[in-house]
């Protein structure tokens, strides 16, 4: 990765390099003039479109567009963990809020700061002088059984969306390389999670706790807080014995002209100003001549603590992922007489179509995802509409000789359509759900996942109405339970489905041939990494 350029000329033509790049007004400029898509972390996306909207004045013949991204969708696909064709675009120039997120990368790029902010301690204003200025006194708010956890509420951001919330896990880490002391501190905040700074400052107007929230965010985030003149303001705490900081790195993804002169225009002079005046720090940890005069925050430079290497930051990335939310999931697969029916342009039938995609769909899954397995039609076990074929459980663990995962993989490969059977659609997703509900586990997403090519056939079951009265009668907000459906060929009744999916806060997809199904696969896992920016 290049370091910072150095432009010279007139202060303008400095910031965006007309005078040196843009074209003369007698030539012409292309027919489709090439756009750079910008995907920037989503707290310095308004000091960056700045900077763009100001590049796009001047230069002729290209154009920026920056938009907010959520880094760790950006890092999904740069990975490969994301199929291509899976809903999330691939930026031509990326900012993640901080280089952890190159390091998880298996051939992790150089990339240079644009700006930094450190990780502080963020409390009410009044409450700022209870706790001391070191991590040991901060951290020690989230023990439990300690004196003070039972007086402050430590809240960080989602650590596996943010950088500030990846940071604090690398701060805790770094400090206790037990993994076990680890865990026990992951376990107590993993409740009290924001989705980002913003909704962790959501913890101050708080009313109905009794505890003092201490947030670990970013210098930045105090400073955007207090800008706003809240109620409720915010003071940093800086840790005396040093911090890590959020570096924001420029990595052109495409190496092309376009791209590098708008890196360029990132690096001049002019554009550090604009992140100052936005509340951040410049890449050599000035602060903004703002904090002279700003309450809560501190131009005096905390110390940095040694970055830490690639492999640490994987291995507290994969602890956190082991620790956070995870996902239990019943899916129903429809083995109807039209599931024998074949797809267009191929020589699979319906039920194979899905089931090879559910075969390459498995592969998306960790191995602490809990999943159960039925088959549907009509009379499948007597007079009752399912089957089970694989019970719930974790993919990893093991049935028998085998573990869950392959048990899966191989039933999916012995699936056959019931030639006389009709699709038992309401019957067989009232039984799911509740039993969803009846086995429900509130540290994972509990979901009922149906892979269908038509609607409910069954005479003798539930009609619409009295499913849709039964799932709203049975709903519980204290064990939702969600239908995710994936409807499958030309026969699929779209709104009855979405009607069902509605009741229990659901979706509905829908395929024409089997890529389609890897995509959606491919899009609900995104969509767990980088929502709601991607």
């Amino acid at each position: 990765m290049r370091g910072a350029s150095a432009v010279s000329g007139i202060a303008l033509a400095a910031v965006l390099g007309t005078s040196v790049y843009a074209l003369s007004e007698a030539e012409e400029c292309p027919a489709a003039a090439p756009v750079v898509d910008v995907a920037a972390a989503p707290e310095i996306t308004e000091a960056v479109s700045a900077v763009a909207a100001a590049f796009n004045r001047e230069t002729r013949c290209m154009r920026v567009a920056v938009r907010s991204a959520g880094p760790a969708g950006v890092t999904a696909l740069l990975a490969g963990q994301i199929p291509p064709g899976a809903g999330v675009r691939k930026p031509d120039l990326w900012i993640p809020d901080a280089s952890l997120w190159l390091r998880m990368l298996d051939d992790p790029p150089a990339a240079s700061s644009l700006a930094r902010s450190p990780l502080v301690a963020a409390l009410p204003r009044a409450q700022a002088g209870r706790v001391n200025e070191s991590w040991e006194d901060i951290l020690n708010s989230a023990v439990p059984g300690s004196a003070d956890s039972r007086t402050f509420d430590l809240k960080i951001a989602d650590p596996s969306r943010t950088g500030a919330g990846m940071t604090s896990l690398l701060i805790v880490h770094g400090r206790n390389r037990r993994m076990s002391a680890f865990a026990a501190f992951a376990r107590d905040v993993r409740q009290g999670i924001a989705q980002d700074a913003r909704a962790e400052f959501a913890a101050f107007t708080d009313r109905t706790s009794r505890r003092v929230p201490i947030l670990l965010t970013s210098e930045q985030a105090v400073w955007a807080h207090n800008r706003a003149k809240p109620s409720d303001p915010a003071e940093a705490v800086y840790p005396r014995d040093g911090t890590l900081f959020l570096d924001y790195p420029v990595m052109p993804v495409n190496d092309t002209p376009p791209v590098r002169r708008f890196e360029q225009a990132l690096r001049t002079d002019e554009a550090r100003r604009v992140f100052q005046t936005h509340g951040f720090r410049d890449p050599d940890g000035d602060p903004p001549p703002s904090f002279a005069d700003a309450d809560g925050v501190d131009a005096w430079l905390p110390p940095e603590l040694p970055v830490p290497e690639p492999r640490e930051v994987r291995q507290v990335a994969q602890a956190w992922a082991r620790l956070a939310l995870g996902s239990r999931m019943l899916s129903l697969i429809d083995v109807s007489g039209s599931m024998a029916r074949p797809v267009p342009g191929t020589k699979l039938t319906r039920l194979q179509a899905i089931a090879q995609a559910s075969q390459q769909g498995l592969a998306l899954q960790p191995d602490d995802t809990e999943l159960g397995q039925w088959i549907f039609s009509t009379e499948m076990a007597g007079d009752r509409d399912w089957r089970v074929t694989v019970p719930m459980g974790t993919l990893g663990s093991r049935i028998g000789s085998t573990t869950r995962r392959q048990r899966i993989l191989s039933t999916l490969t012995s699936l056959r359509p019931k030639p006389d059977g009709d699709t038992a659609l309401y019957d067989t997703l009232l039984a799911a759900v509740r039993y969803m509900r009846r086995t429900y586990k509130p540290e994972m997403v509990n979901t009922v996942l149906v892979f269908t090519d038509g609607r409910n056939e069954d005479p003798d079951g539930p009609t619409l109405q009295t499913t849709l009265t039964a799932l709203r009668k049975d709903r519980d907000p204290a064990r939702p339970v969600q239908i995710i459906v994936i409807g499958f060929g030309p026969d699929v009744d779209t709104t009855e489905l979405r009607k069902i999916a509605n009741a229990t806060g659901g979706s509905v997809y829908t395929a024409h041939a089997p890529q389609d199904i890897l995509r959606i696969f491919g899009q609900a896992t995104a969509r767990r990494l980088c929502a709601p920016t991607c």
